[in-house]
């Protein structure tokens, strides 16, 4: 049974009353407070299922490390931890992994399913924490808009390698042999996207529409 945390004091919550927060606690560490992430919805948990089957497709057979669901806790500093949706580790990687989470080291891969209220959390605070650890790579799957970008770190900071929508086969250099099919992530709602990610309806909608010779 895991020990509750403990009431914050002058310096607020710390990574070891993190750590000790049971598994289904959502709270992740931002600045010495335990803040509530919201609740995944069906979209996010079938995303995050089907990427961790891909990335251990290729991971066991290669037996090229290990992957980490969002239950697994990330230290950034004293006073900030997270949870990402998933991790992964390389078979070379030397970061020591404690049963609760990783206290000194990065991940080679982490990845995150954005949201409309968690999206600039994720691509701002998250995207500096990561790039601070030294994390080489960070993919944003946004399931509003069929899209996923692939950032490597590039002398301390992110640049988009990959910015991907649709239908599109994503085929991420680092993870040779790996291929995605973004349709698969999108489950029903694929089938009213079209390839660069816009709901085939209102594709057909703006084709139709008619032209106004008299338009300046």
């Amino acid at each position: 049974m895991s020990t509750p945390a403990r009431a914050p004091t002058s310096r607020g919550f710390t990574w070891d009353d993190f750590v000790r927060l049971p598994e289904d606690d959502p709270r992740e560490l931002v600045d010495g407070a335990l803040i509530e992430t919201e609740w995944p919805t069906e979209a996010h948990e079938r995303i995050i299922l089907l990427l961790g089957h891909f990335l251990l497709s290729w991971v066991l057979p290669r037996r090229a490390g290990q992957v980490y669901a969002s239950a697994y806790k990330l230290r950034v500093s004293d006073d900030r931890g997270v949870m990402p949706d998933l991790q992964y580790y390389a078979a070379d990687n030397p970061t020591s992994r404690e049963p609760q989470g990783v206290t000194d080291g990065r991940p080679d891969l982490v990845i995150e399913v954005v949201s409309p209220s968690s999206a600039r959390y994720d691509r701002i605070k998250k995207l500096n924490w990561y790039a601070e650890l030294g994390v080489p790579e960070y993919w944003i799957v946004n399931p509003d808009t069929y899209s996923l970008e692939r950032l490597v770190l590039r002398d301390g900071g992110y640049a988009i390698s990959h910015a991907l929508t649709g239908r599109a086969v994503f085929e991420p250099p680092s993870f040779e042999g790996l291929r995605i099919e973004l349709e698969q992530l999108w489950g029903p709602d694929a089938e009213g996207v079209d390839d660069d990610g816009a709901p085939a309806d209102e594709k057909a909608a703006d084709d139709e529409a008619p032209v106004d010779d008299d338009a300046p």
